[in-house]
């Protein structure tokens, strides 16, 4: 099962895209479709659920929008993700999070919308395992009062 997660904005152009996909595979596609006021007309599909979870764990590959909050908790689950940016956000800090985790290997960054091309990439794509880095916040918080 490939599952498809758009988190809890708005983001036509990747469920639409997700739509199509499930035509050309026979591969079941479940998609998360959150505010987004498309229907899609090929796939299983659903707004929100308190079963997010279950389809996580489900997927043998995940299609997600480029937040971070998303992405980071996917990859510290070691799921196998093919990522694309939503450029309607404010800013391009997506574009610049996933290109970094392109370069290292953790995932997919679709940058085309091209969801079949990515699709067969990720067949043959070894993904690497996302290392968290260490965080020394608490440490220097602790030095600057001390």
């Amino acid at each position: 099962m490939i599952f498809v997660t758009v988190g809890t904005g708005e983001f036509e152009k990747l469920v639409k895209e997700a739509d199509k996909l499930s035509e050309k595979i026979k591969e079941e596609i479940i998609i998360q479709t959150g505010n987004s006021k498309y229907i899609p007309r090929n796939a299983e599909y659903f707004g929100f659920t308190d079963e997010f979870e279950r389809y996580v764990k489900k997927a043998k590959i995940i299609i997600s929008h480029g937040g971070a909050g998303t992405i980071f908790e996917l990859l510290e689950k070691n799921k196998k993700i093919i990522v694309v940016a939503n450029l309607r956000r404010t800013d391009k800090h997506q574009t610049e999070i996933l290109e970094e985790l392109n370069k290292e290997g953790c995932l997919i960054y679709c940058e085309d919308f091209d969801l079949y091309g990515a699709l067969k990439k990720a067949e043959k794509f070894r993904f690497k395992r996302y290392k968290k880095p260490e965080c020394w916040i608490d440490k220097e918080i602790i030095s600057f009062l001390n």
